[in-house]
C-alpha cells in the first residue's frame, strides 16, 4: 500500500502555524497538532502524575483548584530553565511519537497528511517527513500576534524564542515550501493550493 506524504509544518512562534493548520482542515485535510497533543497528554493522570513528582515541590501552585495542572505556570518555569524543559520533554515526548504513529496509520489512505511541529528543526526531526512548509513573519508582526495571546508578556516571549533558536541557513535545503504569513490569506491559500497541487 502506498503510503501518504508527510508534511510537517514548523516555524517559530506567532508565525502563523495554527491559522495554516485551520485553513488546511477547512479544506478536509487531517493534520496532526503537536501542541494541542501535548496539552491533552498532560490531562493524562499517569503523566500528570509524573509531572507532579518532578516539579511539585519546585513550582508553586502546579495544580488548580481542579486539580488539574496549571498549563501557564508550568510554561512559565519551563521555558526559564532550559535543564527542566528537557526534563519533562523526556517524559512526553515518547508518548507524543506514540500519537504521532497512530495518525499516521489512521490515515494510511490519505494522499497527503499534515503535522504541525514547531520545534521540527530544533529537535533534528526534519529528516522524518517528506516535505516541509516554513512559515515567516517579521519580528514585529510576531510580536504583536504573540502578545494578544493569554498570559504572554515580552520576558516571556524572549524566552521561547530563545529555545527556538537554531541556524535557518543549514536547515534552508530541507524547506519545500516558505510562507511570509503577513500576507492576506487568499495570498496563503493560493500558495498552499499551488503546494498541493503539485503531488
Amino acid at each position: 500500500m502506498k503510503k501518504p506524504i508527510k508534511v510537517a509544518i514548523t516555524g517559530k512562534i506567532g508565525t502563523g502555524k495554527t491559522t495554516l493548520c485551520n485553513l488546511l482542515k477547512k479544506e478536509g485535510f487531517q493534520v496532526f497538532e503537536s501542541d494541542n497533543e501535548v496539552s491533552k497528554l498532560l490531562e493524562r493522570k499517569d503523566i500528570k502524575n509524573k509531572v507532579c513528582n518532578l516539579f511539585s515541590k519546585k513550582i508553586n501552585l502546579l495544580l488548580d483548584e481542579n486539580d488539574n495542572l496549571n498549563k501557564s505556570v508550568l510554561g512559565d518555569f519551563l521555558f526559564s530553565n532550559k535543564t527542566e524543559l528537557k526534563k519533562i520533554e523526556k517524559i512526553l515526548y515518547p508518548f507524543l511519537e506514540i500519537e504521532k504513529e497512530k495518525f499516521t496509520k489512521k490515515n494510511l489512505a490519505k494522499k497527503i497528511i499534515f503535522f504541525d511541529i514547531p520545534l521540527l528543526f530544533e529537535k533534528k526531526l526534519h529528516k522524518d517527513f517528506d516535505k516541509i512548509i516554513y512559515l515567516r513573519v517579521n519580528k514585529e508582526i510576531q510580536k504583536q500576534r504573540v502578545l494578544k495571546r493569554i498570559g504572554m508578556n515580552e520576558k516571556k516571549l524572549k524566552k521561547i524564542l530563545l529555545n527556538q533558536s537554531y541556524n535557518l541557513s543549514y536547515f534552508k535545503k530541507f524547506i519545500t515550501l516558505e510562507i511570509e504569513t503577513s500576507k492576506k490569506k487568499s495570498f496563503i491559500k493560493q500558495k498552499l493550493k499551488i503546494f498541493i497541487n503539485t503531488f
